[in-house]
C-alpha cells in the first residue's frame, strides 16, 4: 500500500468515525475533542491525566486543556488530586457523563462492526500484527 493510500485510508476512517459521532455530539452538546476525551478516559481508566491525553491519545496540549476545562464546566469531568502525588491531577468522568460515554461506546462498537464486516478473525489478527509493526516503526523514527 502506498503512503498516499495509507494517509487517505486514515482520513476516511476518521471522517466515518466523526460522522457517526455527530448525533451524540449534538445530543450532549459537546465537540469532537470533548467526546474523544470522555471516551478515552472511560476506555482507559489507568490513563487519566492531561499528560496521558497528549502522549497516548495524541491531543495537543492546548486543545486538551481547553476541552478539559469545557468538560469540567459542563459537569462531565472532575479533576481530582492523586492520592500519592499531589502534583498529579486525575481526570474523572462524572455521573452526568455516563450516558454520553455509554452512547459513545455503543457507537464505537457499531463502527468496529462495520469495519470488520466480511473480514475473518484470521485476517483481523494479521491486520493487528501489521498495525503493531507500523506503530513500532513510527515510534522508532521519532
Amino acid at each position: 500500500m502506498s503512503a498516499i493510500k495509507m494517509i487517505a485510508l486514515g482520513r476516511k476512517l476518521s471522517n466515518m468515525y466523526c460522522t457517526m459521532a455527530q448525533p451524540i455530539l449534538r445530543r450532549y452538546k459537546i465537540n469532537q475533542t470533548c467526546f474523544d476525551i470522555l471516551l478515552f478516559l472511560a476506555n482507559n481508566p489507568g490513563n487519566n491525566t492531561a499528560r496521558d491525553l497528549c502522549e497516548i491519545r495524541g491531543i495537543k496540549s492546548g486543545i486538551a486543556s481547553v476541552a478539559v476545562e469545557s468538560l469540567i464546566k459542563s459537569g462531565y469531568l472532575t479533576r481530582e488530586n492523586d492520592k500519592t502525588d499531589r502534583r498529579i491531577h486525575r481526570l474523572v468522568p462524572t455521573e452526568k457523563a455516563q450516558n454520553a460515554i455509554f452512547d459513545g461506546q455503543e457507537m464505537q462498537k457499531i463502527f468496529t462492526e462495520k469495519l470488520r464486516h466480511g473480514i475473518s478473525d484470521e485476517e483481523i489478527e494479521m491486520f493487528n500484527n501489521f498495525i503493531e509493526k507500523i506503530e513500532k516503526n513510527i515510534t522508532e523514527e521519532q
